[in-house]
């Protein structure tokens, strides 16, 4: 799992709490970076981003419904 620059990871450990922020994408990463403290890191959640469909997509979706 590659981690893009800018991405902010956050100790699992409630008694450590520390956090890293990548600062050059990796391409080369196959799990999660581990604390000092031994523990895995894992992404800060990032709530979901309403946004609205524009004529483009509406065309797009009827006509996926239509051919069939």
């Amino acid at each position: 799992m590659p981690m893009p620059e800018g991405q902010v990871y956050r100790c699992q450990n409630l008694h450590c709490g520390c956090e890293i922020k990548v600062l050059k994408t990796s391409t080369g990463a196959n799990s999660n970076p581990r604390c000092c403290c031994g523990a895995e890191m894992k992404k800060l959640y990032a709530s979901p981003v309403l946004r609205s469909l524009n004529s483009n997509i509406e065309s797009l979706v009827s006509f996926m419904i239509n051919r069939n």
